[in-house]
């Protein structure tokens, strides 16, 4: 058996509807309701120190064979992220008299009346049943609109950076209900696109957004969000994830604002393991000051990945 055994959470959960969950968790909360670890170790199978970063902690969680082992959360410094946590009682029309004000919805309001003027305007959500034509039309108008945006920043985009990957049969995943688009066109032309992951319908992960400029007036981000929202209190979702990096366009919308933990836990009354756990802490705590120093790049890559 292994005395040291690290995973990383948040990648393998989020990308590509993946769902994949260390086999030290048991059990996932997410909003009270829990999902059972498939692929969880057994007891028999645990390492005596296991080191998990990257866990968002609007989830919650139960390992195997708890009682045996100690467990210590450490923030991961500087990287946070927002969501919208629904439950069974909302509308759009509640949720958004609730979180936001008068004025950011009157501007809503004209937002969508205004495209409806000015545009054949028509939304559409593309889950459970795509052809892979239309896949890969609406990609390449995806990939368009993101390296027009970024054509003249000097950042580096690293959803683009690993595009192969991520939008790997993506027209699969979203005919098996583990992906989605949802689109905005104007006639037939898309003028927004977010991709979309779904986590054991129950988690809704906007992975990326992106739109024409030439209609940005109308705040298609804002729109986006809306239709979102709309798609996930219809469908019964119970957290919608909108990524790491908390920006004034989220906190609008976000009603819940999350921190990323290290989690380590070690098997009691060892004097061995406690001393393996205590010097992986050491490093945790030396790497948050580090970054404490140099936030600002520290972070970009990750708030890259999830930009929206």
């Amino acid at each position: 058996m292994t005395q040291l055994r690290k995973e990383q959470f948040i990648y393998d959960f989020l990308q590509n509807g993946k769902a994949i969950v260390p086999g030290c968790y048991k059990y996932i909360y997410v909003n009270n309701k829990s999902f059972l670890n498939k692929k969880a170790f057994k007891p028999n199978q645990l390492s005596d120190v296991i080191y998990v970063s990257l866990f968002p902690t609007f989830l919650d969680f139960k390992i195997v064979n708890e009682p045996a082992y100690h467990s210590k959360k450490i923030i991961h410094h500087g990287i946070s992220g927002a969501g919208i946590l629904l439950d069974e009682n909302y509308t759009v029309e509640s949720y958004l008299d609730k979180h936001t004000n008068n004025k950011f919805r009157k501007n809503l309001r004209k937002y969508f009346t205004g495209l409806k003027d000015s545009c054949n305007v028509r939304y559409v959500c593309y889950y459970g049943r795509i052809s892979k034509e239309r896949c890969d039309f609406l990609l390449d108008a995806l990939r368009e609109m993101i390296e027009k945006r970024f054509k003249t920043k000097n950042v580096k985009h690293v959803f683009m950076a690993e595009w192969d990957n991520n939008v790997k049969d993506l027209h699969e995943l979203i005919n098996h209900k583990k992906s989605s688009l949802i689109v905005v066109y104007d006639e037939d032309k898309p003028i927004s696109i977010s991709l979309n992951r779904h986590i054991n319908n129950s988690i809704f992960f906007g992975e990326l957004h992106a739109y024409n400029a030439n209609y940005s007036k109308y705040g298609l981000g804002h729109i986006n969000n809306h239709l979102r929202l709309n798609w996930c209190i219809d469908n019964k979702f119970d957290f919608i994830d909108l990524g790491i990096g908390v920006f004034d366009n989220k906190k609008i919308w976000c009603n819940v604002f999350y921190n990323v933990e290290y989690h380590l836990f070690y098997k009691k009354k060892s004097l061995k393991t406690k001393a393996i756990a205590l010097l992986e802490i050491y490093k945790i705590n030396f790497k948050n000051f580090i970054k404490s120093k140099t936030i600002g790049c520290s972070i970009k890559k990750i708030k890259s990945f999830f930009n929206q």
